[in-house]
């Protein structure tokens, strides 16, 4: 399974014999681990991290397993999740079914369950998440659907701003010139002024530090977040 071995899984669990003892195995199974003790501090993983798996039990404190996965495909269609339960609720394997999620184990979990679930993840997971572009922790751009993400919360973008990050990040990690900005962002009908106020705006709406001056030349995105 290189797919996995090259993955970031997130393991939320919050008993704390049943988290270490699964956690343990999880490790040897990928390239990075995250460990998460309740719904929220998992949605906050997952927001900061993007891991490529979730593997989360239903019942959780603030936040059960499946309003949080819930929550995660509307942002990340394809982040494939695996779900853990002590019960067999129909009404859980319904909305399991329903969210498309890749397997809903019944515990007590056993590595043969884990390694079949992790399987079936190494048909639909991506050899690199090129759709998303993590700017910072917290902050990506999704390049298939042309939105900027930032704590949960879709920022609009002008379609010159837009235009501009999507150059920038497309140049990195070298830097744009001010004249491949006019030319893509303006079709040559700008000024070095105009780009300036460009600048200043998409700076404002992701993080003022990300875009960075090259005195005399143009500008460059810094990816602060980089796995």
């Amino acid at each position: 399974m290189n797919k996995i071995k090259n993955s970031t899984i997130l393991y939320v669990e919050d008993d704390k014999i049943t988290r270490e003892n699964i956690s343990y195995f999880l490790q040897t199974k990928c390239r990075k681990l995250y460990i998460a003790s309740n719904g929220e501090e998992a949605y906050t993983s997952f927001l900061n991290n993007a891991p490529d798996i979730i593997i989360t039990d239903i019942q959780m404190p603030l936040l059960n397993g499946l309003d949080m996965a819930e929550k995660i495909k509307k942002i990340s269609p394809k982040t494939q999740i695996i779900i853990t339960s002590a019960y067999s609720q129909q009404e859980y394997l319904l909305k399991a079914v329903n969210l498309h999620l890749v397997q809903y184990i019944i515990k007590p979990l056993s590595i043969i369950k884990l390694n079949s679930a992790l399987k079936d993840c190494e048909h639909f997971i991506e050899e690199k998440k090129d759709d998303k572009v993590f700017l910072k922790k917290g902050i990506f751009y999704d390049k298939n659907k042309k939105e900027l993400i930032k704590s949960e919360q879709t920022i609009s973008l002008s379609k010159n701003e837009r235009a501009l990050l999507e150059l920038l990040i497309k140049n990195y990690p070298s830097s744009t010139s001010y004249e491949n900005i006019e030319r893509f962002v303006y079709e040559f009908n700008s000024s070095k002024n105009a780009i300036k106020l460009l600048v200043k705006s998409l700076r404002e709406k992701i993080s003022k530090e990300l875009i960075i001056n090259i005195s005399g030349f143009g500008y460059k995105i810094i990816l602060d977040f980089n796995e």
